[in-house]
């Protein structure tokens, strides 16, 4: 898949981006489309969740989750008959509940194994395998912020503050292609001499 498109040179980015495009394919997207995850759920018929379903759990339950706990989850995907559901965190705003879904369905796409809730004494305890989550985070950028739109944005001068998305993002989704391992940041302006191109 490399040489066909116009990838990332380092090669931990190159594998995100090419994950990227792989679901992209499998749902029917161009390689360079910038995804929105509202178009991609129903692509892939996942149906997300009416956030008043929560006011059907017991009062403590919607009020804990919606209140004290509201900082500590962002969604919940339930696998239901064979289909999956995503139920996103409804306290989140809508830049946050993008990226969320997107990563829930890259989870999907990819085939990652499920996290899963364990009791220890009167906690529960949700497992979390922290490459997994990181892979999902970094694909889901990439859906949401093609490698080669990001690229020429930022190669032309234009502020990554400005960079276009599939869906709104936050600032920081934005800039956190230099947060992710063996990205290596993005590319800097005057850097396409050195760029891989396809």
């Amino acid at each position: 898949m490399a040489s066909a498109y116009f990838l990332p040179l380092s090669a931990n980015a190159r594998a995100i981006e090419e994950r990227a495009i792989q679901i992209k394919h499998a749902y029917g997207f161009s390689p360079y489309d910038l995804i929105d995850p509202v178009a991609l759920a129903d692509r892939m018929s996942v149906p997300l969740v009416d956030p008043a379903w929560l006011d059907q759990l017991p009062a403590s339950v919607t009020d804990a989750l919606l209140g004290p706990l509201a900082g500590t989850w962002s969604a919940g995907s339930l696998p239901v008959g064979g289909r999956l559901y995503v139920l996103l965190n409804p306290r989140h705003g809508v830049a946050r509940q993008n990226i969320t879904l997107m990563e829930e369905l890259v989870h999907e796409a990819l085939g990652h194994p499920p996290s899963t809730l364990t009791r220890e004494g009167s906690i529960a305890i949700r497992t979390c395998r922290r490459a997994v989550e990181e892979e999902a985070y970094a694909v889901a950028a990439a859906l949401l912020m093609p490698y080669r739109s990001t690229f020429n944005h930022l190669n032309a001068g234009l502020s990554i503050d400005s960079l276009p998305a599939g869906a709104e993002v936050s600032a920081d989704c934005r800039h956190s292609g230099s947060r992710l391992p063996g990205c290596g940041g993005w590319p800097r302006r005057g850097a396409v001499k050195r760029a891989s191109r396809g």
